[in-house]
């Protein structure tokens, strides 16, 4: 951590508020992308990031320094995202066409035959992470969403680099077959 780091994580295990703002202001996207990357929806990927935030105010406290603050900090982001994701799975069935597709640029692109042929794209590439193992798919997340090196992710997730490098590799493997044989007519 630097200096400013510390300074801002001891403020706010004093009760500041403004240090607590100044950690939101500069990790706020971070967290969101995680979230988005997990819940894939804005709406709740806001709700996340408002829940970790409000999460870390009230355990910053326990945080010792024993590892990075981004890695206290995206872990907690990423169980919060998990666990709002099952929960909201319990409740209603998630639709796979609200926001946060692939957004078509210009003309060619928005003719309505290939925003649709995009939009089942999308809707092929998020069902096959679905099917994904948890701890795949939070990797997958970390390194291709968040782009943090093999040693953060090992950080965030507790684990050794080789697990990193293993649930990377087998996630893409599983993607891959997936996605295959859903272009082939299977799947989904």
């Amino acid at each position: 951590m630097n200096d400013r780091e510390v300074e801002l994580i001891s403020r706010c295990q004093q009760g500041d508020q403004d240090a607590l703002k100044e950690i939101f202001d500069q990790y706020h996207k971070k967290v969101y992308r995680i979230a988005y990357g997990v819940v894939r929806h804005r709406e709740d990927a806001l709700d996340v990031v408002q829940e970790v935030f409000i999460k870390l105010f009230r355990s910053i406290k326990n945080f010792k320094g024993k590892s990075a603050f981004y890695t206290y900090l995206y872990r907690l982001a990423m169980n919060t995202a998990i666990d709002h994701s099952r929960k909201k799975k319990k409740t209603a069935f998630l639709s796979l066409d609200e926001e946060g597709g692939f957004q078509p640029s210009d003309g060619y692109e928005k003719r309505p035959d290939h925003i649709a042929v995009q939009k089942e794209l999308e809707e092929k590439v998020r069902w096959a992470i679905d099917q994904l193992p948890q701890d795949q798919k939070a990797t997958l997340i970390y390194r291709e969403i968040e782009e943090l090196s093999y040693q953060e992710i090992a950080g965030a997730m507790g684990c050794s680099v080789g697990t990193v490098m293993s649930r990377l590799h087998y996630g893409r493997k599983k993607l891959q077959d997936l996605l295959k044989d859903m272009v082939k007519g299977g799947g989904g």
